[in-house]
């Protein structure tokens, strides 16, 4: 019953007498370098239990920061859904006063002005009839002239017509994002399409400035904090801050963390316009 403890009693005191044999073999000089070994392996293990508490801090900052740039991304992106929102319903308005023979086009000038004048970021308002011909329109003085057709012109861009024609069979509001050509500036349009319930009348056709969205949709507190940007379905940025490109080669260095950046489409464009925001610089400070 007892027989193993004995044998592995035996074995241990075995262990101990060679060790010790093999200890006061050794001369002084080399026992002083091998009693040096237990203070230097407990110097190592204090240092690399800091590394790995320092690292440990470091991903929980970075896992917040990354949470905070998401945070604010969504919280702006609430903010410019429930502006473009805002301004669709008014227009909506005016489609169904349109559908209902209660304005014609110069009462149309009238409340497009309106609108335009209140609204900074609108930079067009259109009535554009079954034919594609634009009945009234009303544009801000800052807008290049020949960007879209006049009254009583015909919809000649091709995006816009296609735009047009969807709006047309789906009977419903219709984003589109208008890249920018030349010196024209890039305009996100919205299509809603005017009807009786069996005819089509056409669409009142809104051109916001991206510029402006950025300018006046995006918080003051969240531009100061991150880069912001509003980029088309390619990745061209239509609007914001201008973050320079990381070299590639870095990605590769150990120490250098990813850039810490969060995008999202915005409701209910799409994704015809992203809004993306990176961060500046990680705090200053491991810990704080």
């Amino acid at each position: 019953m007892s027989s193993e403890p004995t044998g592995n009693t035996r074995q241990a005191a075995a262990t101990a007498q060679r060790v010790r044999h093999w200890w006061w073999q050794l001369n002084p000089h080399r026992q002083d370098r091998f009693a040096v070994l237990a203070p230097l392996a407990a110097v190592l293990l204090f240092l690399a239990a800091i590394v790995a508490a320092f690292g440990y801090l470091r991903l929980e900052e970075i896992d917040r920061e990354h949470e905070a740039v998401r945070r604010d991304v969504e919280y702006t992106q609430q903010r410019l859904r429930l502006r473009l929102l805002e301004r669709q319903e008014q227009l909506m308005r005016i489609a169904r006063d349109i559908s209902n023979r209660d304005l014609d086009p110069e009462e149309f000038q009238v409340r497009a002005e309106a609108l335009v004048i209140q609204y900074p970021d609108l930079e067009r308002l259109s009535w554009v009839d079954a034919d594609m011909q634009v009945r009234s329109t009303y544009a801000t003085a800052s807008l290049q002239p020949g960007i879209a057709p006049q009254s009583g012109e015909i919809l000649a861009s091709d995006e816009t017509r296609n735009n047009f024609a969807l709006a047309r069979e789906t009977l419903q509001p219709i984003y589109a994002q208008r890249g920018a050509s030349g010196a024209a500036v890039p305009l996100l349009q919205l299509h809603i399409p005017m009807n009786d319930g069996a005819r089509f009348f056409g669409v009142v056709l809104a051109e916001y400035s991206v510029d402006g969205l950025y300018r006046y949709g995006v918080p003051a507190e969240v531009s100061a904090r991150y880069a912001i940007s509003l980029l088309d379905d390619k990745g061209a940025r239509l609007a914001g801050t201008n973050v320079p490109v990381r070299n590639p080669a870095s990605t590769w260095l150990p120490w250098v963390v990813p850039a810490n950046e969060y995008e999202v489409p915005v409701s209910p464009v799409g994704n015809g316009l992203i809004l993306r925001a990176q961060a500046y610089r990680t705090s200053l400070g491991v810990i704080g």
